[in-house]
């Protein structure tokens, strides 16, 4: 007879604050013989694993691993190589949190392989279901990479266009420029270093966070060349343009983040900028050097010459939608969040506190893993709020795992 293995489904280990550094051991290690024989666990090792849970983990985690407390994460069914190893990474000090390194610290290593297979073993907790409403939304915006910011954007359509691509004449193309440049020019009226009156009030309602999501926004939309290229001459403008390439591009495309692209923006809003830079509306001494000894003809000429050139988009990635960074997180988590190798945490049906708190963890580096650092970092705080309400509310699977004998004698 084979042994078989119930396994069940939960994520990582701990709760409380999050403070690891980098982990010794990877998660992509080769499992070893002695974890192997884990996934089939005797009675015996059973028992003693029992017996660990109850005298250093319950208070936590329950004896059964279902965790009553937010952020606490639940155990039950949880892989059993993941949680041998991250038990091995507290007790090393590779993370650090002091109620687990105290809990495990004296633990030899047949005792934190007994206890890992003893929440395996265990049936998982049942996910905490979502109101059917804020399920349909999570679905809805998971389409949706700026879901969070549309409502900011709406204030900006009329003026700009749906894509930053403005059609009425004096307004500026807000496609083609760096998100830091956005973001620095959104600072500008919200600090009053550049005077316009409804621009300071629109912007002074905008944070940090939705001002950065913005400036992505429009970096990956599609540019197009103004309508109005004004009455000025773009063959005299090309000459007055020599001194603005080391900074703005030889045709206005710039590519310095903190420069903005003038390659197809609207002539009339052009000259009003740099009349604004010329009168000290706008305070930016290099500017205003630049455009101090213009008179009128001349800049007519300069917008012609940068309204004639076509804008390139700039190099920035498509934020991920939902379903996108879902679809990343099954290639180790598995469908759902259940997954089938012993070395990667399920995720189904988790406590939400705790997710958020891991995958803030990883972005901020206070929990050593290169992989997740990467897959985390590009994360906005919508992006971790759908996917932990995602992984909340899955349901958690049991895995069976079973010994294969050697096949011998093929031919």
């Amino acid at each position: 007879m084979m042994d078989f293995l119930r396994l069940a489904a939960v994520l990582v280990l701990v709760a409380v604050p999050l403070n690891s550094r980098t982990e010794s051991l990877s998660s992509t290690q080769a499992i070893s013989t002695l974890e192997r024989a884990a996934l089939a666990p005797s009675q015996a090792m059973l028992d003693v694993g029992s017996n660990v849970a109850a005298s250093a983990c319950a208070s936590c985690h329950g004896h059964e691993g279902i965790s009553t407390a937010p952020g606490v994460p639940n155990l039950a069914g949880q892989r059993t190589v993941y949680l041998y190893r991250v038990l091995q990474s507290y007790q090393d000090h590779d993370r650090r949190n002091d109620a687990m390194n105290h809990a495990v610290g004296f633990l030899n290593d047949e005792a934190l392989l007994a206890v890992s297979a003893w929440y395996a073993s265990l049936a998982p907790a049942r996910p905490v279901q979502a109101e059917e409403s804020s399920e349909i939304a999570v679905v809805a915006a998971g389409s949706d990479p700026f879901v969070s910011i549309r409502t900011a954007l709406k204030k900006c359509i009329k003026c700009h266009g749906e894509d930053g691509n403005a059609t009425a004449s004096g307004m500026p193309n807000l496609s083609a420029q760096s998100p830091e440049y956005f973001v620095t020019s959104m600072r500008s009226y919200i600090e009053e270093n550049r005077y316009h009156k409804l621009m300071n009030k629109l912007a002074a309602d905008l944070d940090e966070h939705t001002l950065k999501r913005m400036g992505v926004f429009y970096a990956v939309q599609e540019p197009a060349r103004t309508e109005t290229s004004g009455d000025g001459n773009a063959g005299l403008g090309r000459a007055i343009s020599e001194p603005c390439a080391a900074c703005h591009g030889a045709d206005g495309n710039a590519s310095g983040a903190e420069m903005p692209t003038l390659a197809g923006q609207d002539a009339r809003y052009f000259i009003k900028a740099m009349l604004a830079y010329q009168t000290g509306k706008r305070h930016h001494q290099p500017m205003f050097d630049a455009v101090e000894g213009l008179n009128d003809m001349e800049l007519a000429n300069l917008a012609a010459f940068y309204a004639s050139h076509e804008p390139v988009r700039r190099n920035v990635r498509t934020p991920l939608t939902t379903a996108e960074w879902i679809d990343r997180c099954e290639r180790c988590h598995g469908i759902d969040g259940n997954s089938i190798d012993p070395r990667f945490p399920m995720l189904a049906g988790q406590d939400r506190t705790y997710l958020s708190n891991a995958l803030q963890a990883y972005i901020g580096a206070t929990r050593g893993n290169s992989i997740m650092h990467a897959m985390a970092d590009p994360l906005s705080a919508a992006d971790i709020e759908r996917i932990v309400e995602f992984y909340a509310t899955r349901e958690p699977r049991s895995v069976v795992y079973m010994l294969l004998p050697c096949e011998e004698n093929m031919d």
